[in-house]
């Protein structure tokens, strides 16, 4: 097949492409327009580099991690430089809307890198920076190593790459034994996370994103021990998952989508790093906090340990046509069977604080999440500075502004509950 540029992929393979890995391909396959595989990091800096600083940190990130200036040409990444990346400029700009209109444009990746970026300037120094990355390339803690890095050039913290480095694979870890569900899982799948409309989803994503001191609570959890950090907030996730749920249809089966970073170093290496893991509402109703927090470590324990994160090897998925691969991935996931779960939880503490030096210069982190088709709400956290970030992103046609809102209330009620029994 010949590409864009004129020349086969088979004679240029060795050079200025890669065959694409098979979560590569997944997510290229998932990629629709109700359910863009896509993710935001969005960057509020109290002092922002300047444009040419962020323009030559692109281009060293670009030829750092070449897959991000690639395009895709049937089941490979070619390489097309870093021509195609432009840095969008939106001058004095407070509103919102602008923000949103560019998370919702759609990526072709047979034309366009998998990285897009626009800086939203408000005030002489003030600035936000809005990175999308398509999930086809890049997991979040590939977001983070990419933006480190341009950051860091742009502050002159780190010297330009001027060279492209080699494309290479992300090694993987891999178990010879693994299950494909967990122990603790409910009969069938778990129940979906209500909401006020029914109708089929837009593909919009909104977000809103809620802060709270982290330090004392990451201290309590050592102290009182059994549980980490990100147990506590993925247990007040489940906690205000059922919640949500009982004030409008009763007890539910409230189950989590937890991505798991499956690498064998744990924070280099980008590319699609990321599996996932699935927790349950399995304790009693009314146990104390510390012995539910303790009851999602046992699963996290559980499920790490037997392998349900583990990629099932399919080599032939990458070289079947996309035509034939499209619509049986398609059809496995929208299985009744299948447990997509009630939503998504992650957290990037470690991933945060080892990006790079430069994100001193941010004040907040926001993450708008991307939604699988059975999903309503994406939670995603960041803690940096001492600080939890917690974004909820959703389809405004499912869930209101005002419905959203609620849901964020009730977080912070949780934390709050979490701080007076924890603390």
């Amino acid at each position: 097949m010949a590409s864009a540029a004129g020349y086969s992929i088979a004679s240029m393979t060795a050079r200025v492409a890669m065959r694409m890995a098979l979560l590569d391909v997944a997510f290229h396959l998932m990629n629709s327009v109700r359910s863009p595989q896509d993710f935001s990091l969005i960057l509020h800096f109290r002092d922002a580099p300047n444009l040419d600083g962020l323009y030559e940190g692109a281009r060293s990130a670009m030829n750092r991690f070449p897959v991000s200036a690639s395009c895709i040409d049937g089941q490979s990444w070619v390489w097309r430089e870093n021509k195609y990346f432009k840095l969008e400029i939106v001058s004095d700009c407070n509103s919102r809307l602008a923000i949103e209109r560019f998370v919702d444009q759609p990526f072709d990746l047979h034309h366009q890198p998998p990285v897009r970026q626009a800086l939203f300037l408000n005030g002489p120094t003030g600035a936000t920076l809005v990175t999308r990355f398509h999930h086809s390339a890049a997991d979040g803690l590939s977001g983070a190593l990419w933006l480190g890095h341009q950051l860091n050039v742009a502050y002159g913290l780190e010297a330009v790459e001027t060279e492209r480095a080699p494309f290479v694979d992300l090694p993987l870890r891999h178990l010879p034994t693994s299950v494909r569900r967990s122990e603790f899982a409910f009969d069938g799948a778990s129940d979906r996370l209500w909401t006020s409309n029914s109708s089929e989803r837009s593909g919009a994503r909104r977000w809103l994103t809620i802060g709270f001191p982290a330090a004392e609570l990451q201290r309590a959890c050592r102290r009182v021990g059994g549980f980490t950090y990100n147990d506590l907030l993925a247990t007040c996730t489940l906690e205000v998952f059922s919640r949500w749920n009982a004030k409008s249809i009763g007890k539910c089966k409230i189950g989590l989508w937890m991505p798991m970073n499956i690498r064998r170093e744990a924070n280099t290496g980008f590319g699609n790093g990321t599996s996932r893991i699935r927790l349950y509402a399995q304790y009693k109703d009314d146990a104390p906090l510390v012995e539910k927090c303790r009851a999602v470590r046992r699963q996290v324990s559980w499920t790490t340990e037997h392998g349900e994160w583990v990629v099932p090897e399919m080599s032939w998925f990458t070289r079947v046509p996309r035509a034939i691969t499209r619509p049986l991935l398609r059809s496995y996931l929208n299985r009744s069977s299948v447990d997509m779960c009630t939503g998504v939880f992650s957290h990037a503490g470690s991933w945060i604080a080892n990006a790079g030096e430069a994100f001193k210069h941010v004040d907040r982190i926001e993450c708008v999440g991307l939604l699988h088709e059975k999903q309503s709400v994406a939670i995603n956290a960041a803690t940096h500075h001492g600080q939890t970030w917690l974004t909820l992103t959703y389809d405004p046609r499912l869930l209101s502004a005002e419905e959203v809102q609620q849901l964020g209330q009730m977080y912070e009620q949780q934390i709050a509950l979490a701080r007076n029994e924890l603390l």
